[in-house]
């Protein structure tokens, strides 16, 4: 294939965009085969493993939170803290925090949901108004978005007027646990185009009562975008987001409360009795004495604009951020009130320059931002604001700078390089005394991609990156004082293999091994059991493993000539993260604690046309899994069996339904990694859902 002309899309690989287009999730192929045609290889000129998932890839089941968009996501888990609020965890970064704190980035349509002090809220996110999700996994990839974090960035992409399945569309879903615990979902949205204006807009309510005690959720969101070209070479987009949840959270559970009732919310927490007979101290209510939850109010506004100018291809934004948060938590940590706002702005420029005697991509740009909040916490009387115990005013400033190019020294290989600058200064304002750090770093990375044959490309990639702390993790052990952490740095090299043959089998793989100096873990002491946070930079530790999609439609020529298919998707992860120096702490060449070493998902789905489908699916995670960093206990393996199917009833109306847990497993769903687990025995297990089922009805005019 000709190279050249695909260099441009080469110097910002796996850079994210801001609209796509969405097929139909009834008639839909595999993604490998779908989204890597064999005559439009230039999405694959990337020197680095980089997932892009459709909305048909979760459309079809009960798509209430942000975690369900990646089963079909090499080296993506997804670590619940509650019903309401998943991790997404990318190659083994953000297990080391109790809450999603930086490390992982997420956008919404290349404008940031993590706020500038490293914060992410994904009860923010509606699936139902997203049409695609790019992942970015490590330090490669748009040096616009990654570099300045350790795990990569995910960025959430909306429908527009122009891609839009329908002018308008509606959507119920409801369901409920086998215990009868109901919850369900409504979801309408208007869209439509006209000259060189489109709009879309969208609205969603949700309800659910939780399949735990204390776990209702309540959710209502609004997203809705606008866009006018100008002319062919200049056209603005500008998008809106409002959101508000009123979440309860049902808490942790140990060991043996996973194993006899995932129903119940987190217990009271006791002490004692010390010898036979002797008192039992409660240190602690139980998640709904203290009523723990979230009150979550976002709204943002952001534009992302481009233009054309004397032969350089500008584009440029900006985003205004103000998020609410009043979350009561267990008694002993009080009542947060947050209160805050942020703003930036962004500006690259990419030109095809002459560099000795290649022609090269040049592309360089830099972001702004600035936001402030205060941050106030209370006494818990039953979930309400007692006496005020702390008040202060946190403030982050953060400005980078990048350059990226790309080249094609010979025939069928593209090299891209990229540097970058971050200054990040964070500032604690406690009874009007100021407390600054600043973090200064530089990230780079270098990759290359080799076309070994039309449909089989081979590509690597090395990458330095760098991240601060988050706010968060600064002041984990106490709100009013900055705590000694120190910047993360990590080193990283990757390669892989991407390739399809025919319409019979697609595939990518990939190996990674990344160095960290500094990486921040959670250490929890044993007393605390199982809460709050004890962070330090472990002084090295080590992030490695395997990553592999793999795409099979059996039997493409009889099946597709009667518009049948028969597919199988997988996804594997081999993940082996583990402690290189530790220093005090004694854990040297013990694992990270948090996820599985084998993680395997897959679905086999049968389609009979535009008419009909049904697949069920599987996840497994198997092998060392350990609970505590001192990898004395284990936590229980699972192997989660669910299913989808659905009917289109005409043109405009469809059915469909979906399972989860069929074999009502009792396992972890989330996992808040300590130093000993053994000795504290804590409440860090986040139950998964028990057998559900659920339906619904999409309805297109």
């Amino acid at each position: 294939m000709n190279i050249k002309p695909a260099l441009m899309a080469s110097a910002a690989a796996l850079s994210f965009a801001t609209a796509a287009a969405a097929d139909d999730p009834l008639v839909s192929p595999p993604g490998l085969l779908r989204d890597r045609p064999l005559e439009d290889m230039t999405e694959w000129e990337k020197p680095a493993a980089g997932t892009s998932i459709s909305a048909n890839d979760y459309v079809d089941n009960y798509a209430n939170d942000a975690g369900g968009a990646f089963f079909f996501a090499p080296g993506v888990s997804v670590n619940n803290l509650d019903l309401a609020e998943p991790r997404i965890v990318i190659r083994g970064f953000t297990m080391g925090n109790r809450t999603h704190r930086a490390t992982v980035n997420v956008f919404r349509d290349g404008a940031p949901l993590t706020d500038i002090h490293g914060d992410t809220h994904l009860a923010e996110v509606d699936l139902l108004a997203v049409s695609e999700v790019s992942v970015l996994r490590g330090g490669g990839g748009d040096l616009k978005y990654v570099g300045d974090n350790l795990g990569g960035a995910v960025n959430f992409i909306s429908p527009t007027g122009r891609t839009a399945r329908a002018p308008r569309a509606v959507r119920f879903d409801a369901g409920a646990t086998k215990d009868g615990k109901p919850g369900g979902q409504a979801h309408a949205e208007l869209a439509a185009a006209a000259g060189a204006l489109d709009y879309f807009a969208s609205v969603t309510g949700r309800y659910e009562t939780g399949f735990r005690d204390n776990n209702q959720r309540i959710d209502a969101l609004f997203y809705g975008n606008i866009g006018y070209e100008f002319s062919p070479g200049f056209r603005t987009r500008f998008f809106i987001d409002a959101s508000r949840s009123d979440d309860e959270y049902a808490g942790g559970l140990n060991e043996a409360q996973l194993a006899d009732d995932i129903s119940q919310d987190m217990p009271a927490i006791t002490l004692g009795p010390l010898f036979p007979g002797g008192p039992i101290i409660e240190f602690a209510g139980g998640a709904d004495d203290s009523e723990i939850g979230r009150k979550l109010t976002t709204a943002r506004l952001a534009n992302v604009t481009n233009f054309d100018l004397f032969g350089v291809a500008f584009e440029g934004g900006g985003h205004y951020l103000r998020r609410d948060v009043l979350a009561p938590q267990i008694d002993f940590a009080g009542v947060l009130d947050s209160n805050g706002g942020e703003w930036g702005v962004n500006l690259a420029a990419r030109r095809k320059v002459r560099l000795w005697i290649f022609d090269t991509d040049l592309r360089l740009g830099g972001t702004y931002g600035s936001g402030s909040k205060d941050v106030d916490w209370y006494e818990n009387l039953d979930g309400e604001k007692g006496d005020l115990a702390a008040a202060t005013i946190q403030k982050s400033k953060k400005i980078t700078g990048f350059v990226e190019a790309a080249v094609s020294p010979i025939s069928k290989l593209v090299v891209d390089l990229g540097v970058k600058f971050v200054k990040t200064e964070r500032t604690l304002t406690v009874d009007g005394d100021p407390d600054s750090e600043t973090y200064t770093g530089v990230a780079a990375r270098g990759g290359v991609t080799y076309q070994l044959a039309k449909a089989l490309q081979v590509f690597a990639n090395a990458a330095r990156s760098y991240e601060p702390p988050s706010f968060g993790e600064l002041v984990s052990g106490d709100p009013e004082d900055i705590i000694g952490l120190e910047e993360q740095d990590s080193f990283s090299y990757e390669g892989g293999l991407r390739g399809r043959i025919n319409d019979w089998v697609g595939w990518e793989v990939a190996y990674f091994n990344t160095s960290i100096e500094g990486e921040i873990i959670n250490v929890e002491e044993p007393e605390t059991n199982g809460f709050g946070d004890a962070l330090v930079n472990m002084d090295k530790t080590r992030h490695r493993g395997a990553e592999a999609a793999l795409d099979i439609n059996f039997f493409p020529g009889a099946f597709s000539r009667r518009g049948h298919a028969l597919t199988l998707r997988n996804v594997y992860n081999y993940n082996d993260f583990r402690i290189v120096d530790s220093g005090y702490l004694g854990l040297d060449g013990n694992r990270l604690a948090g996820l599985p070493q084998h993680v395997y998902r897959g679905e086999l789905r049968y389609s009979a046309g535009d008419k009909w489908f049904a697949g069920v699916n599987v996840e497994i995670g198997a092998g060392d899994y350990y609970a505590d960093h001192e990898n004395e206990v284990s936590a229980p393996g699972y192997t989660v069996v669910g299913f989808s199917a659905g009917y289109r009833m005409s043109d405009n109306l469809e059915i469909y339904a979906s399972g989860e847990n069929l074999t009502d497993k009792h396992y972890a769903a989330g996992l808040t990694p300590v130093l000993s687990q053994d000795l504290s025995d804590g409440r860090i297990y986040t139950p998964g859902v028990g057998v559900s089922l659920y339906g619904g009805l999409r309805y297109r005019f």
